[in-house]
């Protein structure tokens, strides 16, 4: 018999997916935020114009110092938090 001329393609290098390879987003009207960042929510504020502001505070080196990051969500507060609360 002839041997195969590429015996070792297919099954053994194929990657199978996980559930940390698969990207979850949150999403909202504007935006869409992944599921790992919402442990980060700081607070959530009410603006006058029917929107709402997402503060994060992101850790830095080692966790001694913090980034804060702000989002506007074109979505009403109580919503917001709905949506919010749905994911955790």
């Amino acid at each position: 018999m002839r041997p195969k001329k590429y015996p070792y393609l297919g099954a053994k290098k194929a990657k199978k997916t996980t559930k940390e390879d698969k990207l979850e987003l949150v999403a909202f009207p504007n935006i869409a935020i992944r599921k790992n960042m919402l442990k980060h929510v700081w607070t959530v504020t009410e603006n006058h114009d029917n929107s709402t502001i997402i503060y994060f505070r992101l850790p830095r080196n080692f966790g001694l110092s913090y980034e804060e990051q702000n989002v506007k969500v074109n979505l009403k507060y109580k919503d917001t938090l709905k949506i919010l609360n749905e994911v955790n």
